[in-house]
């Protein structure tokens, strides 16, 4: 795959998050959980500050129009702690609330770019940004880039790296023949990539086959993450997902599967690492 085959769209880098979320509410999350821009022309906290972003944030136009027109996830509550995963034990970053307490102060920008960006070469190029908000090894580092259209993830499983079905996909590149940084190439060629779009397509997969399961409706969970003390929970809630039709959406009931999960995870694994209920 040459470089001129990829091509950025913000419209549809906004259509495919968008869809990611809507599936996410039709397994699990509930639909006042995910947030839309209240404005045409985006969330104002974002689209009034670039100025001040652009030298403590240092990021390109094109990122902050797409973080400012992005829907996201948020706790009605308005803690950001508590807002629900979207991938395993891991909330993704509302930009709309993390640009206003963080950009204002270079000191702060960097640590915000370092806890969603993982080992990307600091300063990181303006056009690529993280979606993924933690710092600890549980969460993904997810890049978006806004040049090329594609999400790399770092860190990226084997299981999912090496699936032949997910490899078709794949971007397949060798960045040390594109004009970028010699580190930057390291990091890329580290990092598997896919078009945005197809990306999202592999993450819902993962829920689809029950590889990741919510165990509330603020948690997510690998099945490759089981615990000595949560023997048989990832059989036993992948048993009642099925049970409720998932992953048919025509006849999955998620109001009585979820019920059935948290009784079972109260009952049985209340003190499974990582459950919150809701």
């Amino acid at each position: 795959m040459e470089e001129d085959d990829l091509k950025y769209s913000q419209e549809a880098a906004v259509a495919a998050i968008t869809d990611y979320y809507a599936f996410l509410t039709q397994m699990y999350l509930d639909e006042s959980h995910v947030v839309f821009p209240p404005q045409p022309w985006g969330w104002p906290s974002i689209a009034n500050a670039n100025i001040v972003l652009r030298e403590s944030f240092g990021k390109s136009d094109e990122v902050l129009s797409l973080l400012a027109h992005l829907p996201y996830i948020q706790d009605p509550s308005g803690v950001a702690e508590q807002a629900a995963d979207a991938t395993p034990g891991c909330i993704w970053a509302d930009w709309s609330k993390l640009i206003c307490s963080h950009s204002d102060n270079p000191n702060q920008a960097k640590s915000l770019r370092v806890i969603t960006e993982g080992t990307l070469p600091q300063p990181s190029p303006p056009h690529l940004v993280g979606l993924a908000h933690g710092g600890d090894w549980s969460t993904p580092i997810l890049i978006l880039d806004t040049t090329l259209g594609i999400i790399h993830w770092e860190g990226c499983p084997d299981r999912i790296q090496w699936d032949p079905e997910y490899r078709e996909t794949m971007v397949d590149m060798d960045w040390y023949d594109a004009e970028i940084p010699e580190k930057e190439a390291d990091w890329r060629s580290s990092a598997p990539a896919w078009r945005i779009a197809d990306f999202v397509e592999v993450l819902k997969d993962q829920f689809r086959q029950l590889r990741w399961i919510p165990i509330s409706g603020n948690s997510v969970r690998s099945t490759h993450e089981e615990l000595p003390n949560e023997e048989g929970m990832m059989a036993t809630l992948q048993d009642i997902y099925r049970q409720h039709g998932w992953p048919d959406l025509s006849v999955y009931r998620k109001s009585s599967c979820l019920d059935a999960v948290r009784k079972v995870m109260l009952e049985r694994f209340s003190e499974s690492r990582c459950y919150r209920e809701g």
